[in-house]
C-alpha cells in the first residue's frame, strides 16, 4: 500500500508542486468556507437585519477560533514534522506512533477549547468593549455554536497534518472539498429565511449569524466522518489504536517541535485581539472591514501556504533521508515561484481594492474604508508570502523556534507602534503598522534561512549544522 509520496527522489519542482498545488486548493477551500459565510451573512439585510452588524459579529467571534488554532498548530506541526522525518527514513511504524499520539494530544486540547469557549463566551465578547447590543448577542451565539464542536475542527487539522507529513496533500484536498460543497449548500439555508436556486425558492431557517456557525460545524463534522471511514479502510495512513501506541515520549517530542509554532500562533491571535479592541473603538463598520479585508487578503497567501506545507514536507523527508542538496534546491526553486507571485498580488490588491470589497458589501462608507485597508496591506504581500514559505522550510528541519521567534517579536512590535501611530492616523495607522511589520519579518527570516543553509553540511549522509548556536 502506497502510504506516502516519496519526496526524496525525482524532480524537485515536480515534488514541490505535487504537494503545493493540492495544499493550495485546500487553502482555497478554507478561504471559500470563510468567504461563503461572509457572503451569506452579508445578505441578512433581506431579513430586515443590519448586514454590517452581522459581519462585525462574525469578525469579533472569529478571533476565538484563531486562538484555538494556536493549539491546533502546536500538535499539527509537531506531528507532521515528526511524521515527515519518519517517512523519509521509510519507518511507517514510527509514523503510526506519532499519528496516534498526535491524535490523543489534539483531542485533549479540543476538549479544553470547547468548554472554555462555550461557557466563557460572554466574558470573551466583553473584552472588546462593544456598545452595539446586536453585535454582542450575535457574537455570543456564533461563538457558543462553534465551540461546542471544537473537536471536529481540531481533529480535521490533525488528520490533515498527517497527510502533510506524508506528502499526500491531494488526499487532504479531496476530503476537505467535500465539506466545502456541503457548507455552500447549508449556509444560505441556515442563515436566510429563503433562498432562490435556479429559479426555485427554498425555505430556510432564518437563523442569521447563528445559522452560519451551525452550517460550518455540520460541514466540519462531515469531514471528520469521512476521515474516520478512511481510517477504517485499507487506504488508511496508519491504524488508529490509541492505547497500543500511547507513548508520553512521543507526545513530548510532538510538543517540543510544535510548541514554538503554537506559542507564535496564540500570541499572534492575542495581539490580533488587542488590535481588534483598538479597531473596535472606531465603530463596527471598521470591525467589519478588518474581518472581511483579512479574508480577501487571504487570496494573497493561498499559494504561499501551499508552498509552506510543501517545503515543510519536502525538507522534512529529505532531512530524514540526509539529502542536503535537495533541501537547498527545493528552497531556491520555491523562491523563484513565490517572488513573482508576490509582486502580482501586491499589484492586484492595490488596483482592484474597491472592486474586491464590493462583492460582499455595498455600503459606501464600508467600501471606502475597505479600499483603504487593501491598499495599505497590499505593499507587504510579497514579504508575507516569502515569510510563509521560508517558515515552512525551517519547520521541515525541525527548527520551528526560529520562524516562531521572528514572528513573535515582529507581531509584538505591532502593539506599541499601533497605539502610537493611531494617535495621528487613526485606524489607518494601525493597518500601516501591520503592513510594515510584515515587511520586517519577511526580510529577517529570509536572510536568516540563507545564512542557515550555509552552515548545513553533509557528512556520511547525515545532515548537521556547524556552529548553529551562533545564528
Amino acid at each position: 500500500m502506497n502510504t506516502k509520496l516519496d519526496l526524496t527522489r525525482g524532480s524537485v519542482l515536480k515534488n514541490l508542486l505535487m504537494v503545493a498545488i493540492p495544499t493550495l486548493f485546500v487553502s482555497i477551500v478554507q478561504m471559500t468556507y470563510n468567504l461563503t459565510d461572509m457572503f451569506w451573512v452579508g445578505k441578512v439585510g433581506s431579513m430586515g437585519l443590519n448586514a454590517t452588524e452581522a459581519v462585525a459579529a462574525v469578525g469579533t467571534a472569529g478571533y476565538y477560533p484563531w486562538l484555538g488554532f494556536g493549539f491546533i498548530m502546536l500538535v499539527k506541526i509537531g506531528t507532521s514534522v515528526n511524521i515527515s522525518h519518519a517517512a523519509g527514513r521509510d519507518d511507517m511504524e514510527e509514523v503510526a506512533r506519532y499519528g496516534n499520539n498526535g491524535l490523543v494530544f489534539m483531542i485533549f486540547f479540543a476538549l479544553i477549547y470547547s468548554v472554555v469557549g462555550y461557557f466563557g463566551a460572554n466574558l470573551y465578547v466583553s473584552i472588546f468593549n462593544l456598545t452595539n447590543t446586536n453585535v454582542i448577542n450575535y457574537s455570543i451565539d456564533y461563538l457558543q455554536v462553534i465551540s461546542m464542536f471544537g473537536i471536529s475542527m481540531f481533529t480535521v487539522n490533525l488528520f490533515g497534518g498527517v497527510y502533510d507529513g506524508l506528502g499526500k496533500t491531494l488526499s487532504t484536498f479531496k476530503v476537505t472539498a467535500s465539506g466545502l460543497l456541503l457548507n455552500i449548500v447549508l449556509d444560505p439555508i441556515f442563515i436566510l429565511n429563503s433562498v432562490s436556486i435556479f429559479g426555485v425558492t427554498i425555505g430556510g431557517f432564518g437563523l442569521g449569524v447563528k445559522g452560519a456557525a451551525i452550517a460550518t460545524v455540520i460541514s466540519q463534522s462531515f469531514i471528520v466522518l469521512i476521515y474516520l471511514i478512511i481510517y477504517s479502510s485499507k487506504k488508511r495512513p496508519f491504524t488508529i489504536n490509541l492505547t497500543k501506541y500511547f507513548d508520553i515520549k512521543k507526545i513530548q517530542q510532538i510538543f517540543k517541535i510544535g510548541f514554538p509554532v503554537g506559542v507564535q500562533s496564540v500570541l499572534f491571535t492575542s495581539i490580533s485581539i488587542y488590535i481588534g479592541i483598538l479597531i473596535s473603538s472606531y465603530g463596527y463598520a471598521v470591525i467589519a472591514t478588518q474581518r472581511l479585508g483579512s479574508q480577501i487578503e487571504a487570496l494573497a497567501w493561498m499559494i504561499a501556504s501551499g508552498f509552506q506545507v510543501a517545503l515543510a514536507s519536502f525538507v522534512g523527508q529529505n532531512y530524514g533521508a540526509g539529502k542536503l542538496d535537495r533541501i537547498k534546491d527545493g528552497y531556491y526553486t520555491a523562491l523563484k515561484l513565490l517572488v513573482p507571485y508576490g509582486i502580482i498580488v501586491n499589484i492586484v490588491l492595490f488596483v482592484f481594492a474597491e472592486q474586491l470589497f464590493s462583492i460582499f458589501l455595498d455600503d459606501p462608507e464600508t467600501l471606502r474604508i475597505g479600499k483603504m485597508y487593501l491598499e495599505i496591506l497590499s505593499i507587504s504581500q510579497l514579504f508575507m508570502i516569502v515569510e510563509l514559505g521560508t517558515a515552512g522550510a525551517f519547520n521541515g528541519l525541525g527548527k520551528t523556534y526560529i520562524p516562531s521567534g521572528i514572528g513573535i517579536v515582529g507581531n509584538a512590535l505591532r502593539i506599541p507602534f499601533a497605539m502610537l501611530v493611531s494617535i495621528s492616523l487613526g485606524f489607518a495607522g494601525i493597518w500601516w503598522v501591520i503592513s510594515f511589520s510584515s515587511i520586517l519579518k519577511g526580510t529577517v527570516i529570509t536572510i536568516w534561512f540563507l545564512l542557515y543553509l550555509r552552515k548545513l553540511k553533509n557528512i556520511n549522509n547525515v545532515i548537521f549544522v556547524e556552529k548553529a548556536s551562533t545564528l
